[in-house]
């Protein structure tokens, strides 16, 4: 690979983006990334044969920076569709490339105005808009414009709403077998307007109607798990040294009632943070009596020492090198109280997170690796004590059922 295509990848921006492989005459390769750099610098590290002729082919890089993955997906199948290059094509095998097609319903009248869409890898002779390289993104993508814009997915007309139509991601007539389409005219004129929609976007000729996705609350939550994707795997700073150990923790309950908490455990190795799902680990609040849960809520500081004191009686269970406990002041009290009982423990760090001010405490000046790691820490601790509360919360409905 010459030196220039090298330089510019060390020095490639650390977001969203589509980039180009070029020769003096041609475009060689098309792709997209969620974080340029990082997937740029894997073409250094890949010595398969196909990739080594795009290394010797290649003059020049370019690329384009962009706001999400999701305008990353749709740029890259522009680009691709306009410029067919040379190693996107050689590449490529039945199944590699997805599209997005859109049919008629086999439906008389009905079928003529509701197009059906899907997402499918062969070579049909019906509309299609594509090619797509990631079936995963794609995926969320088209779940993403289904709750703005509904379109229908049945395979044949039948009588009653489909489950789509219950939950809202379905007109509801346009699968209908009866349906009178004269006395829903705005049905209509709606789903063509969503199915007009659909191609603008994922042809990113309409960047306006893109950006009211992209700051939709839903879109911004799959970015964060996007984020989280990114963090965990390409995350190269050496603030933090290798195997240097977080544990998490955090509560949940129902009014007080069957409270539960939690522990997650992130292991620095070869530079990125990687879940240690095998240290994960449960816990039943015990010390506070039901009645007490009820009248006044549950005592979080107390559930909290709680936890951690269950946590270090087990010296068995690897000593982290951070505690990261998510609550405000008091709960962080009430841990550097319990890891003072315990003289091996002296050693770890503990730090708090106040979600309301959005402050680490115990930490005066945080890096923003220590942030991003925080960030990552809760994240995965909310859902995991979420699910183990759901889950709890089921048993003892069932229990009561019985």
């Amino acid at each position: 690979m010459k030196q220039s295509i090298v330089e510019k990848i060390k020095t490639a921006p650390r977001c969203p983006g589509v980039y180009i492989f070029r020769s003096p005459r041609n475009v060689l390769y098309v792709g997209k990334a969620v974080n340029l750099r990082n997937r740029l610098k894997s073409y250094l590290a890949i010595t398969d044969i196909k990739t080594q002729s795009l290394d010797q082919e290649a003059e020049r890089l370019d690329y384009i920076t962009l706001r999400s993955e999701i305008e990353a997906l749709i740029e890259e199948s522009r680009l691709i569709k306009k410029l067919k290059p040379k190693y996107n094509v050689l590449w490529r095998d039945d199944k590699s490339y997805l599209y997005v097609a859109l049919t008629r319903l086999p439906a008389g009248r009905q079928g003529q105005s509701f197009p059906k869409v899907f997402i499918t890898h062969q070579n049909l002779k019906i509309e299609r808009i594509g090619p797509f390289t990631d079936g995963k993104a794609l995926r969320l993508v088209m779940k993403i414009l289904r709750k703005h814009y509904p379109y229908c997915t049945c395979p044949k007309p039948h009588l009653r709403d489909c489950i789509n139509a219950q939950i809202g991601r379905c007109l509801g007539i346009c699968c209908q077998r009866d349906a009178n389409l004269q006395m829903h005219a705005d049905a209509v004129n709606t789903y063509k307007r969503n199915i007009r929609a659909i191609k603008t976007i994922l042809r990113g000729q309409n960047k306006k109607l893109l950006k009211t996705l992209t700051n939709d609350k839903e879109r911004e939550a799959l970015e964060t798990i996007f984020r989280h994707k990114e963090f965990l795997q390409n995350h190269d700073s050496s603030e933090f040294p290798e195997g240097y150990r977080a544990e998490c923790y955090d509560m949940s309950n129902f009014a007080g009632k069957e409270a539960v908490g939690a522990m997650t455990v992130l292991v620095k190795k070869d530079g990125a943070w990687m879940p240690d799902k095998n240290s994960y680990r449960k816990f039943k609040i015990k010390s506070l009596p039901a009645g007490r849960q009820e009248r006044r809520g549950l005592d979080d500081p107390r559930a909290i020492a709680e936890i951690l004191s269950r946590r270090l009686n087990h010296p068995e269970w690897p000593y982290p090198d951070l505690i990261i406990i998510d609550g405000g002041l008091t709960q962080y009290r009430a841990a550097l109280r319990v890891a003072a009982q315990y003289p091996a423990a002296s050693k770890i760090k503990i730090i708090s997170f106040a979600k309301p001010e959005q402050k680490i405490i115990g930490e005066n000046n945080p890096s923003e690796e220590l942030r991003k790691l925080v960030e990552e820490a809760i994240y995965r601790t909310h859902h995991f004590v979420i699910r183990y509360h759901r889950n709890v919360r089921r048993r003892e409905l069932f229990d009561i059922i019985k």
